[in-house]
């Protein structure tokens, strides 16, 4: 049985200790004209980036802040920036929902050694079901495939981007269940591939997830596409570590 690391509690805090910093969160957004990143929050409010991650997330989901992608000329990785939103739902009502998530990701994870293969085909089940079948006949194209799949996992809270220069990928620059999949990759980013991968293959698609780079820095991951026949029969495998030099150059 493989042990599974939780996602860590920020220095033994409390919710108390959460709300309390997530106020401070808040207040510097609806402060602050221009919108800002993870690393200047950090900076401002004197904590980890992962830290401050952590609670802006948790303010989008809760309502009190909205995400968006930075607008670039140049090609390269693209910010995730934050703003302040009025409202007056409480700051944190997803708190119970995110204990569960942890409980569920762990139990599963640390469950059996083919849990990885599992939530793949979870994944190619589930893909499969939530993807209308086009009419018989119709000719597939790729690019329309491929705008498709962005906007339903755009649905799901994902950012995503698909590109075709130098190759077909799908870019990801914010994952919803990232709290997660930094600690049960094998559970999260296997099922998000199959979920895509089935989808895929519903749409009549020559192309499947082949390969996901992974950069837990940034929180960005870049799923290479290859053609169907490569399709992984069990699992999609998976590299951690920098993605830079695979976002150079890139078009979309």
């Amino acid at each position: 049985m493989s042990v599974v690391t939780l996602p860590p509690r920020t220095s033994g805090a409390t919710e108390a200790d959460h709300g309390a910093r997530r106020s401070r969160v808040v207040k510097l957004l609806m402060e602050t004209e221009q919108p800002l990143s993870v690393e200047s929050v950090a900076q401002k409010i004197g904590v980890h980036i992962n830290t401050a991650r952590f609670h802006l997330e948790a303010l989008v989901e809760s309502g009190h802040a909205i995400r968006e992608t930075e607008v670039r000329s140049q090609p390269g990785r693209r910010r995730v920036l934050y703003t302040g939103k009025e409202t007056k739902t409480p700051i944190d009502p997803t708190q119970g929902y995110r204990l569960l998530a942890t409980i569920l990701t762990a139990e599963i994870a640390s469950g059996q050694p083919a849990t990885a293969i599992n939530m793949y085909e979870v994944g190619l089940e589930w893909g499969r079901y939530l993807t209308s079948r086009p009419a018989p006949h119709v000719e597939v194209d790729e690019d329309e495939v491929g705008t498709h799949i962005v906007s339903k996992l755009d649905e799901m809270g994902f950012l995503p981007e698909y590109v075709t220069d130098p190759e077909p990928s799908l870019i990801v620059h914010h994952c919803p269940f990232m709290e997660w999949a930094r600690h049960a990759p094998h559970v999260v980013c296997q099922m998000n591939c199959g979920i895509v991968n089935g989808s895929l293959e519903v749409l009549r698609s020559q192309r499947r997830i082949v390969e996901v780079n992974m950069d837990l820095e940034s929180d960005v991951c870049v799923a290479r596409m290859g053609s169907a026949a490569l399709s992984p029969q069990s699992q999609v495998p998976m590299v951690r570590g920098p993605v830079d030099h695979l976002l150079e150059g890139v078009a979309a």
